[in-house]
């Protein structure tokens, strides 16, 4: 029987070789950004200059590329999580993405589009508090559609 102990086995000291490989692969996974990457570079037990060249490496080579992510990003949380650009903006903002890429990252999401989900929602929600929901049904639905990251002046013209 395997007794846990509360003492980490001391990790084993990667070449820089080795870090990039699996910085490779950590990267082709998904996109990431360059705090992710800073981070697990870190994780690895790697500092200092080889971890500054594993970095530019993965650059070069266009593992890491902070506009693509900030496109895959806002695309992915407005379409999949139905995200407002409020939230996402707020999300790239917490991530360190450039102020300059955050504006083309929400700027490619179809006005038309973010309208007709807002819409959609707002019908959703509208629909959840009313029957029966009281006096403060469209206040919820309006608190809802904010929390989720929408203007509050286009949630209250659609409510």
């Amino acid at each position: 029987m395997a007794y846990f102990s509360k003492y980490k086995r001391p990790e084993q000291t990667l070449t820089a070789d080795e870090a990039l490989a699996k910085m490779e692969s950590y990267c082709a996974y998904r996109e990431r950004c360059p705090q992710e990457v800073h981070q697990k570079i870190a994780g690895l037990g790697i500092r200092g200059e080889t971890a500054d060249q594993i970095y530019q490496v993965l650059e070069a080579d266009g593992f890491v590329n902070e506009e693509r992510f900030a496109l895959a990003f806002a695309g992915g949380k407005f379409r999949v999580n139905r995200w407002g650009k409020v939230r996402i903006r707020l999300e790239l903002q917490r991530r360190r993405i450039a102020p300059g890429l955050i504006r083309q990252a929400l700027d490619a999401i179809g006005e038309s589009e973010y309208i007709a989900v807002l819409r959609e929602l707002a019908e959703k929600k509208r629909e959840q508090f009313q029957p029966g929901a009281g006096p403060g049904a469209r206040a919820k639905a309006a608190a809802a559609l904010i929390r989720a990251g929408y203007e509050p002046e286009l949630v209250f013209q659609y409510l």
